[in-house]
């Protein structure tokens, strides 16, 4: 959708609460009886339906669930908040957070906001805010990790402070949920440069952060990106990387299915596949892939963004293939792999999955007998990892050089382990 006038933005979200209210009718409810199914009250729910006050993102997935529509509510909510943050981006400059949270004075401006009767948080100033957490979770598959962990620790402290001073206003809720995206962004990159430790801390506190907001998609959210780092991968990464526990915490994700959008519950059930894979139980990763690819065939161009920014067709292929290489079916992961990369050649706002993929199919080379190919593509995609500061992949590649350990005496071998040793 293009930059869309006030107005029209103000009648979308009154057809919006008008397609609330038939739905509500039409599955038997009336207001007394819905609202506490949403724990909202009958008033709050009477101005929703009016479009004289609007609620969070959490609201309509938890009606999705209560009337069974489909994800139809939540999408809808997702395409206006898309609108109205394009027209934030084309008139008006994003709000100073730091001055915002330095004001000496104890009115502060989320203190203001939450005064204003039937304000919408995300809306001005305040979608800002969530429009620039997107924006800075979306480049971290195109910029390199140094570039960018400091412009995202600076976004989540000033959310943090923003959060903190909150206090019980209604808008709390929002800016929470921005501060877990910003800790989960910062998770990915603290693990591009191979810290660990204070990745799966980000992570944990994204995830207990919307344990304590009641949002089961942000709870969700940070389970899915938290497993990642305990399986490591599904220890393509480091050999030692937990897959139970990550297993574990996808299962828990899973559970909050019906909040979650197309790409985040197509990541759950890729990252499951992976795992099952790893552990090679070939039928519980193809029943993973299934899923995963039922969930890409309902993805829409406003679904794929911000966490999930890197979502596609192609990131499916990515999964399919590494699938194949860790059952043990390196031919097989040859073909899958090589479409991948293809298909995200010229992707370049997902560069690091890109890179990713090669070197899986530099490991699927190896399996495959292909020396030749397998050092070719391996030696020009480390040296890119290096170039970009990206200490995770790596380590990916370092653990796909173990591949050609039955080469070791080989020449392309060892001029391969002379440049990723320099």
């Amino acid at each position: 959708m293009s930059s869309v006038p006030p107005q029209d933005v103000a009648k979308a979200w009154i057809a919006l609460g008008q397609m609330l209210a038939r739905s509500r009718k039409a599955a038997g409810y009336t207001q007394e009886a819905y609202a506490p199914r949403v724990s909202y009250g009958r008033s709050t729910i009477a101005n929703v339906e009016t479009g004289r006050q609007r609620v969070g993102r959490d609201f309509w997935a938890r009606s999705d669930e209560v009337l069974g529509t489909g994800g139809r509510l939540v999408r809808e909510y997702d395409r206006i908040r898309l609108a109205s943050s394009r027209h934030v981006l084309s008139g008006t400059a994003a709000p100073t957070a730091c001055h915002v949270a330095a004001e000496p004075s104890s009115s502060t401006a989320a203190e203001a906001l939450a005064r204003t009767p039937g304000t919408d948080y995300l809306m001005g100033e305040w979608n800002s805010f969530s429009t620039l957490t997107s924006m800075l979770a979306q480049q971290r598959q195109a910029v390199s990790p140094d570039a960018l962990l400091g412009l995202i620790e600076a976004h989540r402290d000033c959310l943090s402070t923003l959060y903190r001073k909150a206090g019980r206003a209604p808008i709390r809720a929002d800016i929470g949920a921005m501060l877990a995206e910003a800790s989960i962004v910062a998770s990915r990159l603290w693990s591009a440069q191979g810290n660990r430790a204070l990745a799966l801390a980000h992570c944990a506190y994204a995830r207990q952060l919307g344990d304590r907001l009641g949002s089961r998609r942000i709870s969700a959210t940070a389970r899915i990106f938290e497993s990642n780092l305990h399986s490591e991968a599904a220890t393509l990464i480091d050999a030692d990387g937990d897959i139970m526990i990550g297993l574990r915490l996808l299962d828990e994700a899973a559970r909050a299915s019906t909040d979650l959008s197309p790409p985040a519950r197509a990541r759950v059930a890729a990252e499951q596949a992976q795992a099952f894979a790893a552990l090679r139980l070939p039928r519980e990763a193809a029943a993973a892939l299934k899923r995963a690819e039922e969930a890409v065939n309902d993805l829409s161009p406003v679904d794929c963004v911000g966490l999930y920014s890197d979502w596609s067709s192609a990131r499916l292929h990515v999964y399919a293939g590494t699938c194949h290489l860790l059952l043990g079916q390196p031919h097989q992961a040859v073909t899958v792999l090589e479409s991948a990369v293809q298909m995200l050649q010229h992707d370049h706002a997902n560069a690091n999955v890109a890179l990713a993929a090669a070197v899986d199919l530099a490991s699927a080379y190896a399996d495959a007998g292909e020396l030749e190919q397998s050092c070719t593509l391996l030696g020009a995609t480390y040296d890119q990892l290096k170039a970009g500061g990206n200490h995770r992949g790596i380590a990916r590649a370092q653990r796909a050089r173990q591949r050609l350990d039955r080469w070791r005496d080989e020449p392309l071998v060892l001029e391969l382990e002379e440049q990723m040793a320099a």
